[in-house]
């Protein structure tokens, strides 16, 4: 396992009428957080992973998610876990 702890945020659009679907799916995957949405599709998603790959998968599992028309990066920190006063294992 790696020391790195990333967080991420992004500025999602969707189609109107399946913001509730794509809502839903971010929400059951592991480290996302929707703090803002809009009727019109855009939402305002923060993302957490234990690593790099890890990572861009959550990222690229956004941007593809049915209903999904851009997902942009907009922050992206990555801290070790001694810095946030951690153990790993």
């Amino acid at each position: 396992m790696t020391d790195e702890y990333h967080i991420t945020s992004f500025a999602v659009h969707c189609q109107p009428g399946q913001v509730d679907e794509v809502c839903r799916a971010i929400e059951s995957m592991a480290g996302a957080e929707i703090h803002a949405r809009t009727d019109e599709g855009k939402l305002a998603v923060t993302l957490e992973r234990r690593d790099r790959n890890d990572m861009r998968q959550g990222m690229e599992g956004i941007a593809t998610l049915p209903g999904v028309l851009s997902a942009a990066l907009t922050y992206h920190r990555v801290e070790t876990l001694d810095e946030l006063g951690e153990t790993t294992g």
